[in-house]
């Protein structure tokens, strides 16, 4: 049987200077040691990297811890320019067609204030593994049953994991699992009756409805007799069975599944501007801190104490998820600052306001003045 196969830490120049991790083994060391550090040693899982079975929690790797907290620094982003703002409702409104394109061109930009906020993403990347008994027929030739040798467990069958945080599913027959028994479905005989005739062979003529007549004469396609020679079976009554291929013997396995999936929580502080933060799903932000390793521990001293609480609850969250067939072998955990200005402008002597978010500067408004409603007929 044909096996079944899929398919750093970031610091800018500006970046805001980075919080301390909590316990003793840190997931990673302070972001002003990391300069020096290769992608290699980053990216490295020690011994146990393709063998499928993640190390127990008191062997993971250690790594450097800062007890000191490190100076706050600022941590917004300058409120965007006019110019930025306007071109982006002018984007915004070319995209409605019940909107006219006047006032974003021609508004008078009177305040930007920054209400820029923190989103926490957490990344788990499992392995689970689980195995099901697969039949096929059998056309003879060696069984590998456990008497050729011992099945080997799930979790010791080494296998080429696929790229991290990628989801991917895998199928593979386990050796030594292979036994041939008789066919359920037909018992072993290799037929069945036919469903159609009830193991008859003949079955009621369509073209009289089993009277045997036709408009006072004869039946020509049943002869009178008002019944047909089964097409299903041939007139026979018996039909080959469909799972043993009429063979009568079935040979099972078992096969292991193999399913990489990478789970993702999210946590966005919401300040309550009155902008509907589910709208932070379709942008990205700044990235200001990244943590990966074989697991994360929750933030602690974040500038904003709720990711503080929003982190622990992330990843409370997923190892609840953590099933007993399940392994967690890689974590990942960052932090973005997205950029939100709240636009405020004047037009025909009103005052009207919008939003401005994300690094793509999409842009939220409920009150712009001129638009319309019109309908397709």
């Amino acid at each position: 049987m044909q096996d079944r196969d899929h398919c750093h830490i970031c610091s800018t120049p500006d970046a805001p200077v980075p919080y301390s991790l909590p316990h003793e083994q840190s997931s990673a060391p302070p972001l002003e040691l990391m300069d020096g550090a290769t992608e290699d040693e980053g990216e490295d899982s020690g011994d146990y990297g393709n063998k499928g079975l993640p190390p127990p929690a008191d062997q993971l790797p250690e790594g450097e811890h800062s007890d000191s907290i490190p100076p706050q620094t600022e941590w917004s982003i300058l409120a965007i320019s006019d110019h930025v703002a306007r071109e982006a409702l002018v984007q915004y409104i070319a995209n409605k067609c019940c909107y006219r394109i006047a006032p974003a061109k021609y508004m008078v930009v009177q305040n930007l204030t920054p209400l820029n906020t923190f989103r926490y993403r957490l990344q788990t990347f499992t392995e689970t593994r689980e195995t099901f008994p697969i039949s096929e027929p059998y056309n003879g030739g060696f069984v590998d049953s456990s008497d050729v040798a011992p099945a080997p467990a799930p979790w010791a069958i080494v296998v080429d994991e696929p790229p991290l945080f990628m989801d991917c599913k895998m199928h593979i027959p386990v050796p030594h699992t292979y036994s041939v028994q008789d066919c359920p479905n037909c018992q072993g005989h290799g037929k069945n009756q036919c469903h159609l005739c009830s193991g008859s062979g003949q079955r009621i003529c369509t073209a009289c409805n089993g009277t045997g007549w036709q408009d006072s004469s004869i039946c020509l396609f049943c002869s009178g007799s008002g019944k047909r020679r089964c097409s299903a079976c041939h007139g026979g009554g018996w039909q080959n069975c469909i799972r043993c291929s009429g063979k009568g013997l079935l040979l099972y396995h078992s096969e292991l599944t193999i399913t990489w999936k990478n789970s993702v929580a999210e946590y966005v502080v919401d300040k309550n501007f009155g902008f509907p933060i589910y709208h932070l799903q379709e942008v990205t932000g700044k990235e200001i801190f990244s943590d990966e390793n074989q697991v994360v521990y929750p933030i602690v001293n974040f500038p904003e104490p709720t990711i503080d609480r929003g982190s622990e609850s992330c990843i409370a969250q997923h190892q609840m998820q953590s099933a007993s067939n399940s392994r967690i072998l890689r974590q990942k955990q960052i932090i973005e600052l997205i950029p939100l200005t709240k636009v405020e402008y004047a037009w025909r002597g009103k005052v009207y306001s919008f939003c401005v978010f994300g690094n793509e500067n999409k842009v939220y408004t409920e009150d712009y003045p001129a638009k319309c409603c019109c309908s397709v007929m």
